[in-house]
């Protein structure tokens, strides 16, 4: 995990790909570097890793990080998050449920993690969130929006 803040771009893409490689047992401590660490380097590199890994437990780590003070943390985070497909929804619905009219930043992401997303049943949902966390709307109806997804998918459940 040290070796993840390196600041020799080889040392911490073979730290990340050893991370990779141990798997779910990454996890945790991944999620916490991407929670806690002071580290710009070591963020980039946990969001990188828990992209590859696909574990569901790095879902609400990675919707926080949606709104990470770097922005290029931030697009890692929702890079990793559209690799979870509707795994990822709901813990995502929900955040832009809360926040969408206080946090660009998190709209933003969630643009980025629904705007290639697709389910049957939802398309209809989905073009219309996706449109509106792209335009000025989003504050305001992204939410409903947002709801109505997560009642589809109880109701389809």
């Amino acid at each position: 995990m040290d070796k993840l803040a390196s600041r020799d771009g080889m040392v911490r893409k073979d730290a990340r790909e050893s991370l990779v490689a141990l798997g779910r047992r990454a996890v945790s401590s991944l999620d916490g570097a991407l929670k806690d660490s002071g580290s710009k380097q070591l963020r980039w590199e946990a969001a990188k890793a828990l992209g590859a890994i696909v574990d569901a437990r790095s879902i609400q780590p990675l919707v926080n990080a949606l709104t990470d003070r770097d922005p290029d943390v931030a697009w890692l985070a929702a890079e990793a998050l559209a690799k979870f497909g509707k795994e990822a929804w709901p813990l995502l619905l929900r955040a832009l449920i809360r926040s969408a009219p206080d946090s660009v930043q998190l709209r933003r992401g969630a643009h980025h993690v629904f705007v290639n997303q697709s389910a049957e049943g939802f398309e209809d949902l989905l073009d219309i969130l996706t449109k509106d966390l792209e335009s000025g709307k989003a504050a305001e109806s992204a939410p409903i929006v947002a709801d109505s997804i997560l009642k589809r998918m109880k109701d389809k459940a």
